[in-house]
């Protein structure tokens, strides 16, 4: 039951996410400028249907093309059978003891015999860095993969600069907000606890 309700909730989400894609404007516009372009608009598919019908009609193609032409990823992706809960939870010894390797793998090669780190393990390690999870890497685009991997924040060096510097953006971004402000004359005033966002 928990399982049917897992798969039911993400299939709920990435409905939601096709229903806020169809009312953003420009997506819009290009899947009925597709629509139009493959003749799946014609009037004469339309003869002999009500308004609402024909609004109907229009919606599910639209939809169709969105479905085929989007790539939704994250928590909103389209629900595949190795999603559901009962089958991770199969699968999970598995992904352990996978994951167990690799790491022990990593400790020994990297740690112990002190290899040079192969292309694996700089995406890795980058991606770690960086804070991103598996699928957030993968829809990094190509260009900014290879900005980050030029980085080489594998070497401790270049990590902590790059923490550093980070750090410091995240400052000067949050000095700049508004929310920030607002919550320092309130700390001055001593009205607010120390964490606003609480």
């Amino acid at each position: 039951v928990l399982s049917l309700l897992h798969y039911l909730h993400k299939h709920s989400s990435y409905n939601r996410a096709i229903d806020y894609a169809l009312r953003v404007p420009h997506l819009r516009s290009q899947a009925k400028q597709l629509a139009e372009s493959e003749g799946l608009l014609n009037k004469k598919f339309f003869k002999g249907m009500t308004k609402d019908e024909q609004k109907a009609q229009e919606l599910k193609i639209l939809r169709d093309i969105m479905e085929s032409k989007l790539d939704i990823q994250g928590g909103y992706r389209k629900p595949e059978w190795h999603d559901i809960l009962l089958i991770q939870l199969l699968v999970s010894p598995f992904n352990l003891m996978s994951w167990v390797r690799f790491h022990a793998r990593r400790v020994y090669k990297y740690k112990i015999k002190k290899d040079a780190p192969d292309e694996e393990e700089k995406e890795y390690t980058t991606r770690i860095v960086v804070g991103l999870s598996q699928n957030q890497w993968l829809a990094v685009n190509e260009e900014k993969k290879m900005m980050l991997l030029k980085k080489e924040l594998w070497f401790e060096a270049n990590k902590v600069a790059y923490l550093e510097e980070r750090e410091e953006m995240e400052r000067i971004a949050k000095a700049s907000s508004n929310k920030f402000k607002i919550q320092k004359r309130m700390q001055k005033k001593e009205r607010v606890p120390e964490n606003y966002n609480d």
